[in-house]
């Protein structure tokens, strides 16, 4: 007799592994925790609009955040920031995420193209420790922001040199 399968089909073995899942997920009360330090994350994304010009707002709901960024008011910095969004819109939130990662170890992602918004979608395990590891980093991060000349201005410019010379050649 043949049987076939198919990987959407019923299948015991997830059934009893997604079980098992939402059992801890509730002994270890994960969804609590997201809400809690969610908020922590947001509360502290918030008080950055103030400090800083370029951020704009912060939403979210649990462990799912967005941080906006827009243009500044400063002369400076709105030079900085209209060079890279006349080159490519929304380059200036990859010049954010990218030191995020090389720098701390901290995984964030553009909410799309052309957009000025990163995601930050940390995991229901989060503890304490890690929402003030974030903290300073994204603190870190966007104050470097707000030097120009800085690091993350400089990497725009490298981007921008590397992408006309892309064009140019092709």
């Amino acid at each position: 007799m043949l049987t076939t399968g198919s990987t959407f089909s019923k299948n015991d073995l997830a059934m009893a592994a997604g079980l098992a899942t939402l059992e801890v997920i509730e002994a270890e009360g994960l969804m609590q925790n997201a809400e809690r330090l969610g908020s922590r994350l947001l509360g502290t994304f918030g008080k950055m609009i103030g400090r800083h010009e370029l951020v704009k707002e912060v939403r979210g709901k649990g462990l799912m955040i967005g941080i906006e960024f827009g243009a500044p008011r400063s002369l400076k910095l709105k030079a900085s920031w209209n060079l890279l969004e006349t080159a490519n819109s929304g380059l200036f939130c990859q010049l954010v995420v990218i030191p995020l990662l090389k720098d701390h170890k901290i995984l964030t992602q553009v909410a799309g193209h052309g957009n000025h918004t990163i995601k930050l979608l940390s995991p229901l395990v989060i503890t304490d420790d890690d929402c003030t590891w974030i903290e300073s980093a994204f603190e870190a991060v966007i104050a470097d922001a707000h030097r120009v000349p800085g690091a993350i201005w400089s990497l725009g410019k490298t981007l921008i040199e590397n992408a006309a010379r892309m064009r140019a050649s092709g």
